[in-house]
């Protein structure tokens, strides 16, 4: 009980986040804003969405300056901050990530990721064989959208993702000749220029995920007391900045209506997470347009 109180007046320290714990949105709202973006915008649409695994919702005091100087300390917003740039065009927000009441979602990298993409909560007895994967009844945004001709792409470090999760999807991909690309690379510093490369390649939609504080959590711990693990969420942090550096580069920029987003798929707390409890089941949103 200490520690859920310890939780909630962390994220809930003024200046951080737009709305508070009691008020967090469910992580399924990013497919949706996706999707509005694609059929709202009066430019040709682009959006890219920039996955940290396993970033604990407490962590973005390190990042975005409290009102509350015993929160944050005597410290500035910085200036090269992804987040904080993303929270002053749109919002940061506090999501959750672990289903409802009547339909609970384990808090895992699987189903953390296909909620986000498909909009729909993953139950735990939501299976393929023996393993996860989504069927025809759980279209991601890059199905929808690649099959409206959008140019899209996924890329990630996890084996699973692809020989599990996103098979069947990436089998019709290819199949139906679909502009859906699907990249395993090993490494944030790899999936950083994989980014870049697909910034410059002129891809729609761009979906990838830095692995750095999962395994950070797991191998020393998920806590907002643990130096590696902040440390490598302020690394992601300048990461993403300079990838909005990259978007800002583009000949056809002033054409274009960019949609950023940065979020985490699950939280967690010692060495690791899954549980409904408030540090593995809490989120974050950055996105560069009001929700």
């Amino acid at each position: 009980m200490l520690a859920k109180k310890k939780y909630i007046k962390a994220v809930n320290a003024d200046g951080i986040f737009i709305n508070k714990y009691e008020t967090r949105l469910p992580q399924t709202i990013i497919h949706e804003i996706i999707l509005k973006h694609f059929e709202n915008s009066d430019k040709k649409p682009k959006c890219l969405f920039i996955g940290w695994d396993g970033c604990r919702a407490d962590a973005m005091k390190y990042l975005v300056k409290s009102s509350n100087e015993k929160v944050s300390g005597y410290n500035e917003t910085g200036l090269f901050s992804a987040v904080s740039e993303i929270k002053k065009r749109g919002g940061l927000y506090i999501t959750y990530v672990d289903g409802e009441k009547d339909s609970k979602q384990e808090t895992s990298t699987a189903q953390g990721w296909a909620s986000a993409l498909c909009g729909k909560w993953m139950k735990t007895t939501w299976r393929h064989g023996s393993e996860w994967c989504l069927d025809d009844d759980y279209p991601t945004v890059l199905k929808t959208l690649s099959c409206k001709g959008f140019k899209t792409s996924f890329c990630a470090e996890w084996s699973v993702h692809f020989e599990n999760t996103y098979s069947r999807e990436i089998a019709f991909a290819q199949k139906n000749n679909l502009p859906q690309y699907f990249c395993q690379l090993e490494g944030d510093v790899a999936i950083y220029h994989h980014f870049i490369e697909r910034i410059s390649g002129d891809d729609d939609f761009i979906f990838a995920i830095f692995e750095n504080p999962d395994h950070n959590g797991h191998n020393t711990g998920f806590g907002d007391d643990n130096y590696r693990y902040i440390s490598g969420i302020c690394n992601l942090d300048r990461f993403s900045y300079c990838l909005l550096c990259e978007i800002k580069k583009r000949e056809t920029f002033d054409e274009e209506d960019w949609l950023v987003l940065i979020a985490s798929d699950h939280g967690g707390h010692g060495n690791r997470h899954g549980t409904h409890n408030i540090q593995d089941a809490t989120a974050f949103l950055a996105v560069s347009k009001p929700v």
